[in-house]
């Protein structure tokens, strides 16, 4: 399922080959090393260990990598660029460090240019998803993985939360998109397609610069 996210963001960026991207937070390069061969160059930022690992896995020419906290970089040290993504990170932020983050990065943005804020976890689009029909079999399909998971002896590592980072709901969703707007920018909130892995909860913020 994650390889149809790189299709997912190719549409939603409308890449070309003539781009300059970056993405905030490229982890190990599972999207910054596709997307690569799709764009004129491309840069990513991440903690220093992320982006030591990934120089081991993955090298070119056409690819920057910066291990930095991205609140530190100035804008001298980055640049300017057409298309800017940032996937499955603002969930991780403070609440008080979205709109700082967001428009930091929008800051990067050349006119015309696009950035996509990917995979933001809505728990109002969770509540609605789990109390429809279709939520209810998934909920029961997923059941029966996890129990089949531990017949074969793959015990899963419930993961922690942090009730330092935001949570994201239908209104904070749309209050972002109003911040970003009141700005001068076009914000648009999108769905993610029910294929990739957390399609049916999440969701997307496309953000346009006018030229």
């Amino acid at each position: 399922d994650e390889k149809r996210i790189i299709k997912d963001v190719i549409h939603k960026l409308n890449l070309s080959p003539h781009d300059r991207l970056l993405e905030i937070g490229c982890g190990g390069g599972n999207l910054l090393i596709p997307l690569s061969f799709f764009v004129s160059s491309v840069t990513g930022i991440d903690h220093p260990s992320c982006v030591t690992a990934l120089k081991k896995r993955f090298q070119a020419d056409t690819v920057t990598l910066i291990g930095r906290n991205f609140f530190s970089c100035r804008h001298d040290q980055l640049g300017s660029f057409d298309k800017i993504l940032v996937y499955s990170v603002l969930h991780y932020l403070a609440e008080e460090d979205v709109k700082l983050f967001v428009e930091k990065a929008m800051s990067l943005l050349l006119p015309g240019g696009k950035m996509l804020l990917g995979d933001i976890p809505n728990i109002s689009r969770k509540k609605r998803f789990l109390s429809s029909s279709q939520g209810k079999v998934f909920t029961e399909d997923w059941k029966q993985k996890l129990a089949q998971t531990v017949d074969e002896g793959k015990q899963e590592v419930p993961l922690q939360e942090d009730n330092d980072t935001v949570e994201f709901d239908d209104s904070k969703l749309l209050l972002l998109l109003e911040e970003i707007r009141n700005v001068g920018l076009n914000a648009y909130l999108l769905p993610q397609p029910g294929d990739l892995p957390f399609g049916h909860t999440r969701e997307d913020i496309l953000i346009e610069r006018f030229s």
